[in-house]
């Protein structure tokens, strides 16, 4: 968009529209038209999206994000739960939700941050899609903006979340310490150990030679987030020490 605008004669600094976005957030077409308007080549928002930015202009580019479906399948693949958020601002959103439902889609946003219940119940119902909601925070410092967690889920569409979600997170968590024992040679019937903790776990994978330059930040980062796991041929389940 940038070298698009520099060849119409309206050159912007990347680092301007950076800091227009602020730390942490990625760069979009609304910072690029308000350094417009701060650089003085339009008189507003308004007008930088009608004459430059919008859909097909003179400074339209086209990004380049995987297809929905490729995501799809890579959240599904690596153990995640797909949700296709913000549904309401598909301009046909049956036919993009039936595909990417046949891609592995879990759930669609129906509770939006306002408090409103989206229109697209129905399709979560058609679809066999899970409900659910986010309070759309990005971090932007704005007094305007949700805070995490203002969204008020309905307990049956939590509890159904839970549902579909904790046979997926426990083979992840199964298959990733499955490669884990691989790489480090300790699922050979002589090398067999037993751990009760994610410390003793964590520990004896650092013991292998291929990871002694593992980041120690890292190491606790699991120690933190898992508490303490059990695995068992039949189940999996995560105690946390409150």
């Amino acid at each position: 968009m940038l070298s698009k605008l520099r060849s119409l004669g309206m050159a912007l600094n990347f680092e301007d529209v950076s800091n227009i976005a602020g730390n942490g957030v990625a760069p979009g077409r609304v910072h690029v038209a308000r350094a417009m308007v701060e650089a003085g080549y339009v008189d507003n928002l308004r007008q930088a999206f009608s004459r430059y930015l919008y859909d097909g202009g003179p400074a339209y580019a086209i990004g380049s994000e995987p297809a929905g479906e490729s995501v799809v399948q890579l959240i599904c693949r690596t153990g995640g739960i797909a949700v296709l958020a913000h549904p309401w601002a598909l301009k046909n959103p049956a036919p993009v939700i039936k595909d990417l439902k046949a891609a592995g889609l879990h759930a669609i946003e129906v509770y939006r941050s306002d408090g409103k219940l989206s229109g697209l119940s129905d399709l979560a119902d058609t679809y066999e899609l899970l409900k659910l909601g986010g309070s759309d925070y990005h971090g932007r410092d704005d007094k305007e903006e949700p805070d995490i967690g203002s969204v008020d889920l309905p307990v049956l569409a939590f509890f159904r979340f839970l549902e579909a979600a904790q046979p997926i997170w426990c083979n992840a968590i199964k298959e990733i310490f499955a490669n884990t024992t691989e790489r480090t040679g300790l699922n050979g019937p002589k090398e067999c150990h037993r751990t009760s903790s994610v410390d003793d776990l964590c520990n004896m994978c650092l013991s292998s030679p291929e990871l002694e330059e593992t980041d120690d930040s890292e190491v606790e980062v699991l120690r933190t987030e898992f508490a303490d796991i059990i695995l068992s041929n039949r189940s999996c389940k995560t105690l946390t020490e409150q």
